[in-house]
């Protein structure tokens, strides 16, 4: 097995020394070079690979195709890749190779160019050129002093030879462009920067290892002490999780690697354990002669001003991916600003691209631009910053739910610092889209936003996200944001946002089929709206109520207690809230066996939906009228309003109501088409499951009655 450098062996390329090569007689401008006979450079000249090398054979190949004597011009392979992640290694496997099978048979020159190596400036092209001149046996007295001409001595001494050029570590076009040599002669080059200008060059991108690949390196370079097949297990077992904390990185896997190298696996599940801690993990990747947080200092100290900040504050985003918009609100920069920093970011893969407009630092790059970020930027800066990245979601949030959940109450504020620009939002499945994207980000800044100086934003964050959650049916992600709402909104003492926030949770949890917990958060939010004279509020505190009577089997009960919000919004003149109560009691009437009423308010409630343009509203309500026009005995009516609800629900992206909509279907066609039955079915339990519903075990019971041959 071979393996992947580490920075430190990244560039640390050792050239060696060509005592006595071959220099051709001729004339270079004012100098005259002779004929010098010498012994071929021996192979020994390219320093040694590491014996452990996993996972690169693509790269490999696309090197060794580049370089390989067969007529290709120009013959010039470009390996490029972040910081510590076998760059260099890569090369040396590659000139090795091509050496023992004796592509070059004039020998190799290599050359360290300290492009980003830290304590040292990058090698100028003159003084490399110096270099190699002396390695290729030039006189030091020999040496032209104008950079032109030592190229043009560099050239003529490599004509008409077969020599493999490794040009590691190199820090921009203009330092690589004057020792490319030509002719017989190949060269390699690497650098952590993307160099655009090299434009003939044979692109060989290097990143991160997978994961399968990622253990067997640091298996191979850890050498555990296992002496049965148990342990051995044990062993594999904690490597894959340093591995994966790692994030495949071949300098982080090293590193690991040393610190358990022949120890027992126990001693493996320590240093698993140790890295877990994010916080931590850059410091623990250290083996006392290499650390993966000097690597990215040398990157880092190569940066400007600009890009110094920038590179900052993106560690002060709560997750790796980042949009550029949220980028430029952290910023405080235009987007056209923002897209140009960025870009010298990506040139020297401090980030990579992660879709239109989208950013992902890895890991643990942004653990330490996050250390960078407070060791590097005043506090006020940092936190003027979050409160910008907090802003930014608040108010894109807010818009997004909007198209989501148009009509709905919410509750009333204003954003402090409005973004400059937002993306796309305004459309509802655009509006989907970002919440899905950005959720975990959403999520992090919401408890962010708990330690700032306006706590509000907390649960404006979680009532923005409402709308969303209930579309997707994420009951306990949603439950989870509420909770940490709920705990700041009670300690600012805010009853009426309390009173919001429990009945959310209440409808969460009587979806989780837990409606003793609901019925005691729409009793609370009741009182609280109550105490402060909001009958909004109690009314739909009281209509929420009327579910937990439903589903309890009380359809009564649940009538009743839905009349009384009828009553209040209809004084209040809240429409849409009307209609969601004329789609409950439908429901509860249907259940009672009073078809005709439930058809007759459904049609009301599916007018008033259609007229304000509430796409999911009117897909429930299209799929009530199907159940109960089913129950009415009207098969026709009952699966034209499926199939509309079907169509409606795919358009606004319910994947519940899709559900919803084939489990009727599925019923329908039950006596006379039990194949058409199963296949809807089948695609309603895929979804049920998914949502984790309690109706997912009604249809498994249906399909499983079904005859064996169409199940």
């Amino acid at each position: 097995m071979r393996s992947q450098p580490v920075p430190g062996t990244d560039n640390n390329i050792s050239g060696g020394s060509f005592h006595g090569a071959v220099i051709q007689a001729g004339s270079v401008g004012n100098l005259t070079v002779t004929a010098g006979p010498a012994p071929v450079p021996p192979l020994g000249a390219v320093a040694a690979p590491s014996s452990v090398f996993v996972g690169r054979d693509a790269e490999l190949t696309a090197l060794l195709e580049t370089i390989r004597p067969d007529g290709k011009v120009p013959r010039l392979g470009f390996v490029s890749g972040p910081a510590g992640v076998g760059k260099s290694e890569l090369l040396l496997h590659a000139a090795h190779i091509a050496l023992e099978r004796g592509w070059f048979p004039g020998g190799a020159l290599s050359i360290d160019l300290q492009g980003y190596t830290e304590g040292l400036p990058p090698l100028a092209p003159s003084d490399a050129l110096g270099r190699l001149l002396h390695r290729l046996g030039l006189p030091a007295d020999a040496v032209p002093g104008h950079v032109e001409d030592r190229a043009s001595a560099y050239r003529a001494c490599l004509e008409d030879r077969s020599i493999l050029v490794l040009l590691d570590n190199a820090s921009d076009s203009s330092q690589v462009r004057p020792l490319l040599p030509s002719g017989g002669c190949a060269a390699l080059v690497t650098s952590r920067h993307l160099l655009p200008a090299l434009d003939d060059a044979h692109r060989v991108p290097l990143g991160l290892l997978p994961p399968e690949p990622a253990r067997d390196l640091l298996l191979a370079a850890a050498s555990p002490d296992a002496r049965t097949d148990a342990e051995m297990r044990t062993a594999r077992f904690h490597a894959r999780r340093i591995a994966e904390q790692c994030e495949g990185l071949p300098l982080a896997l090293r590193v690991a690697a040393a610190r358990i190298r022949g120890e027992t696996p126990r001693r493996f599940a320590e240093l698993a354990e140790w890295l877990d801690d994010e916080r931590k993990r850059l410091a623990e990747l250290d083996d006392g002669e290499r650390t993966v947080t000097a690597a990215y200092q040398a990157t880092y100290h190569r940066l400007g001003d600009d890009q110094r900040r920038l590179f900052c504050l993106l560690g002060m985003h709560p997750g790796p991916g980042i949009g550029i918009h949220a980028v430029a609100a952290l910023a405080d920069l235009p987007v056209r600003d923002v897209r140009r920093l960025l870009q010298d970011l990506r040139n020297l893969h401090l980030i990579a691209t992660d879709g239109f407009d989208r950013y992902r630092l890895h890991d643990l790059l942004h653990a330490y631009a996050r250390t960078r970020a407070h060791e590097e930027i005043a506090e006020d800066v940092v936190q003027a910053a979050t409160d910008r990245l907090i802003d930014y979601y608040l108010y894109t949030a807010d818009r997004a739910d909007l198209a989501v959940a148009p009509g709905r109450y919410r509750l009333p504020h204003s954003v402090a610092r409005p973004p400059h620009m937002t993306p796309d939002v305004d459309d509802r499945e655009a509006a989907l889209a970002w919440f899905t994207e950005e959720l975990p980000h959403l999520t992090a800044v919401l408890r962010a936003a708990t330690t700032t100086a306006e706590p509000a934003r907390c649960w404006l964050l979680a009532d923005a996200l409402r709308g969303y959650f209930f579309h997707v049916k994420a009951w306990d992600s949603w439950l989870d944001t509420l909770d940490v709402a709920l705990g700041v909104a009670t300690a600012a003492g805010e009853e009426k946002v309390q009173g919001v926030l429990h009945n959310s949770m209440g409808i969460a949890l009587i979806e989780l089929d837990r409606s003793s917990d609901a019925a005691q958060h729409y009793r609370v939010a009741e009182e609280l709206f109550g105490s402060v004279g909001d009958a909004h509020g109690v009314a739909t505190s009281v209509e929420n109520h009327a579910w937990v009577h439903q589903y309890a089997g009380d359809h009564l009960e649940a009538l009743v207690c839905h009349q009384r919000a009828l009553d209040v919004y209809k004084d209040l003149g809240a429409q849409r809230n009307v209609a969601i109560v004329l789609r409950g009691m439908a429901l509860a009437e249907i259940e009672l066996g009073r078809t005709e009423t439930a058809i007759a308010r459904l049609t009301e409630a599916l007018d008033v939906f259609r007229e304000i343009g509430l796409d999911l509203d009117a897909t429930m309500a299209l799929n009530g009228l199907g159940e109960a026009s089913a129950r009415a005995g009207d098969t026709t009516e009952a699966r034209r309003y499926h199939l509309l609800a079907l169509r409606r629900s795919r358009a606004c992206g319910s994947v519940f109501e899709e559900a919803r909509a084939r489990d009727g279907l599925g019923t329908l066609s039950a006596a006379a088409s039990p194949g058409r039955a199963a296949h809807h079915w089948r695609r309603a339990l895929l979804h049920y499951e998914a949502l984790r519903s309690p109706a997912a075990e009604r249809v498994r019971i249906r399909l499983d009655a079904l005859p064996h041959h169409v199940a």
